[in-house]
């Protein structure tokens, strides 16, 4: 067998493909890892995978990806810049098909992992056959002893496409110099003519955009600039460049996650931008990008920006609508922050029929239930997606079942392309909770910022309490008398910085708990939330409530000249170990702790008398090791 054939043979190996099946996968880089290179700030693994041919229908293709700890090695510790790049084969063209922003891995245990999605259908013209996938990671830290273990997924959905792809054309690709006197961003930001091609019926902009850098002002990743995007002299976009990152559905994280920036936050994989042009066959048209205007004395910003026009020929179908995601209820990780719930679904669909959207019925029910119809009514354009809570409770017994949703008739009509139209979701049951509960509240330093609230599913607020009068570092119980039914318990902080956040140790540690009648901690929530904790849980009276038996256990604060405390909270007395171990060599005890039958308190430490470094904070509960975080030792 030559090289040629080898090859070949190999990569139908790598990419999972069945043509006979109506959806199927491809997969480029499979748990991978992935490790930076210091003398280039970039490292690229090249792989070749194998993609549907010319002639196969392709309906849709999403990108999964998933990030975990490598096997041998401690998950990255910065958030860098990702790109994953394709080119076809005998093509010089290299397209960025999605942009990772990495987490900050620090707190990551050998079991974490996380998964993101977005849809790349529009670069399914380049997504055929053999094609060069090129996940590039820069950064400069450690790539002995840090670095990430990466899946690349091509998800590929077979059929009608909602408008056949004619033509792409790349109009911008660079890291753009902003805030420069001498050189401003629009001198590389120059409008761009093109000859729409003679099938083309419309086009789409498609944007990635993330600020970076860092000067006097902040810019560009701390500071929020707008972008305009301008076809044929008329403005049809204004956007603020901008992403609040205390909700993030990845959360600790070991660095400033929780900092707004620049269209970005880390541990995010970037969803592109996209509008709509209304280009005509043969006629030329120009797009141009425009930032806004910015001088500064030592400038330091970059805008990283790839922008593709991508043209269409006549929408396929005057109805049809795409089921996108279910959102409520699900087990994606994605989606962590709004579940498990007991209460209203919610749903995200797309309408890809040339003819607005202005009805449609919704079928859905949990396995074991009867099913619900739902009559729609709106208005969603085409190309437009839309988020829709379905108006009936969905609560089963069981612990887990499959949520069903199902969508038909749109405008009243046969669906065009009924393969996208019906999904099912993971429904995990919401902890059963008491009549009577009691919120514990230990307020921070800052309790100005946050309020919490009882609403049941139907918005109907049973609770609320704001922070007027309340006092620093002080504990508040409120007894709370509720009836059957589902509801949700909110907290938000207003600064997005939780309840203790270690680059604002001045700011305190609270916490937030909800215990029984008793005493004992129902649920225990983690003070280090960014913006909110939105929790569902579910009333009854034909079902026994449990106990949340973990111990909640914090160090504070995380940087420290020495003093730190440790928090432990927990329903059951137990032997508790607390260790001192050197980060580097976890074998190197330096403090060994140890408390018969301890149930709850705060415990003092001091480390001052130890060089200035990392440390890692070991709690071993009747054997187990139950908690692990870093401690810094600052100058």
């Amino acid at each position: 067998m030559n090289k040629i054939h080898l090859l070949i043979t190999g990569l139908l190996l790598n990419s999972i493909i069945s043509y006979a099946q109506q959806k199927t996968h491809v997969i480029s880089h499979n748990q991978e890892t992935i490790v930076t290179d210091p003398s280039k700030g970039r490292n690229s693994y090249k792989r070749f995978a194998v993609f549907p041919d010319k002639t196969k229908k392709i309906r849709s293709i999403i990108l999964n990806l998933k990030f975990e700890c490598p096997d041998k090695m401690r998950c990255a510790d910065w958030d860098y810049v990702d790109h994953i790049k394709a080119r076809k084969e005998n093509d010089s063209t290299v397209y960025e098909i999605a942009r990772m922003l990495t987490p900050y891995g620090g707190f990551f245990q050998k079991d974490w992992g996380f998964e993101w999605r977005v849809d790349i259908t529009d670069f399914s013209q380049i997504l055929r056959e053999t094609v060069e996938i090129d996940y590039i990671h820069t950064g400069y830290e450690d790539n002995k002893t840090r670095g990430w273990k990466v899946t690349v997924d091509f998800e590929i959905t077979y059929g009608s496409p909602v408008a056949n792809p004619v033509d792409i054309h790349k109009i911008y690709d660079g890291n753009y110099k902003y805030g420069y006197k001498d050189d401003p961003i629009e001198n590389h930001l120059k409008p761009v003519t093109i000859k729409a091609n003679p099938k083309a019926n419309f086009s789409k902009i498609k944007i990635h955009q993330t600020g970076h850098g860092m000067d006097a002002n902040g810019c560009g990743e701390f500071c929020s600039k707008y972008r305009d995007i301008v076809f044929n002299g008329t403005l049809v976009d204004h956007q603020d460049l901008w992403k609040k990152c205390g909700d993030n559905p990845l959360y600790p994280q070991a660095g400033t996650w929780i900092f707004d920036r620049a269209n970005w936050c880390p541990g995010y994989l970037v969803q592109p931008d996209e509008v709509f042009l209304k280009t005509k066959a043969n006629e030329s048209f120009s797009v141009d990008i425009n930032m806004e205007p910015y001088e500064t004395e030592n400038p330091s910003a970059y805008e990283l920006l790839t922008a593709y026009v991508i043209e269409y020929g006549e929408v396929n179908a005057a109805n049809d609508v795409t089921l996108v995601d279910i959102i409520q209820p699900s087990t994606r990780l994605e989606h962590s922050r709004k579940n498990p719930i007991g209460g209203l679904p919610v749903i995200q669909v797309k309408n890809n029929g040339s003819k607005p959207l202005k009805k449609m019925d919704i079928k859905y029910f949990i396995e074991g239930a009867r099913a619900q119809n739902f009559k729609w009514t709106g208005h969603i354009s085409f190309g437009e997606s839309a988020i829709i809570t379905l108006p009936t409770e969905v609560f089963s017994k069981k612990e887990s079942a499959n949520f069903h949703v199902e969508l038909l008739k749109p405008n009243g009509k046969k669906d065009a392309f009924i393969a996208d139209n019906k999904q099912q979701s993971g429904y995990v049951r919401p902890n059963i909770l008491p009549e009577n509960i009691i919120v514990y509240y230990k307020t921070n330093n800052k309790p100005g910022q946050n309020m919490y609230s009882i609403q049941d599913s139907f918005g109907d607020v049973f609770f609320k309490k704001d922070s007027v009068d309340m006092k620093p570092n002080t504990i508040y119980q409120d007894t709370i008398k509720l009836k059957k039914g589902n509801y949700s318990f909110m907290f938000s902080d207003t600064k997005g910085d939780g309840l203790e956040f270690w680059f604002k140790a001045k700011d305190g540690r609270g916490e937030v708990k909800l215990l029984d009648s008793l005493g004992n901690a129902i649920k225990q929530f983690r003070s280090d939330f960014g913006s909110r904790i939105n929790y569902h849980f579910s009333v009854r009276t034909d079902m026994p409530y449990e106990l949340d038996n973990m111990p909640s256990i914090a160090a504070f604060p995380a940087r420290t000249n020495g003093p730190f405390t440790l928090d432990y909270f927990s329903n059951k007395p137990a032997n508790v170990k607390v260790l001192i171990v050197d980060q580097e060599d976890e074998t190197q005890i330096l403090e060994t702790h140890s408390y018969t039958n301890f149930g709850r308190g705060t415990l003092s430490f001091d480390l001052s008398y130890l060089p200035k470094k990392r440390y890692y904070v070991k709690v071993f509960v009747d054997g187990k090791e139950m908690y692990k975080n870093r401690i810094r030792l600052k100058e």
